[in-house]
């Protein structure tokens, strides 16, 4: 995920970041207004993201890349102002040493692979630009997770999900619903480049 950090506060809390592990916190509020100071609630699931890339630019201002690293919990905040330091610990699904997943997980890879080269061929925004995934399962779920086209509530239900199972179960269907919908989209364009309309020709008939 590309950042452009120009605020003040993020400025210095990204300093702070790179200067203490080199990585920080995202956490997801559905009620989160701009302009407007919205702490994660005690309890609530963020992410990690571990800094990968640093821009220094001009006044301080800097762009960064992150990737997700890990899932956390706020346990308490340490600091407030000028920017928050949360303690926090990190969580992992819930293993099932009798729950074999692997075929469940072949299937889905499948899915999630027609997926990435249907988005790509549709220059979607949201198309990583490898087609490598993960090879553990847990990673794999919810390296997918975040390039779903669904809304941010549905993708923070994924991430605080400790089942791999049901969060595969649920990446399947959001995988067949959208390779439906892009389908549609794609028979749509290839119509439109034949008679320039989004739809058949009339037959002369």
């Amino acid at each position: 995920m590309p950042l452009h950090i120009f605020e003040e506060r993020y400025k210095a809390m990204m300093r702070y970041a790179i200067d203490n592990g080199n990585c920080f916190g995202i956490s997801y509020r559905s009620d989160a207004s701009v302009g407007e100071d919205t702490a994660p609630h005690i309890g609530s699931v963020g992410c990690e993201a571990a800094i990968s890339a640093v821009m220094p630019l001009e006044e301080g201002r800097m762009n960064i890349l992150s990737t997700g690293s890990a899932r956390y919990r706020v346990l308490e905040f340490k600091q407030i102002v000028p920017f928050l330091i949360a303690r926090a610990e990190t969580f992992w699904d819930e293993s099932d040493l009798e729950d074999d997943l692997t075929a469940f997980f072949d299937e889905t890879r499948e899915l999630a692979e027609r997926f990435i080269e249907t988005i790509r061929s549709l220059n979607e925004p949201s198309a990583p630009p490898s087609t490598s995934f993960p090879e553990d399962i847990e990673p794999f779920s919810l390296f997918i997770s975040s390039l779903l086209p669904i809304e941010n509530d549905a993708k923070q239900e994924l991430l605080e999900m400790t089942s791999t199972r049901l969060r595969l179960t649920r990446v399947r269907q959001y995988l067949t619903k959208a390779l439906a919908l892009y389908q549609e989209r794609i028979e749509i364009r290839t119509h439109a480049k034949k008679n320039g309309h989004g739809r058949l020709k009339a037959s002369d008939d």
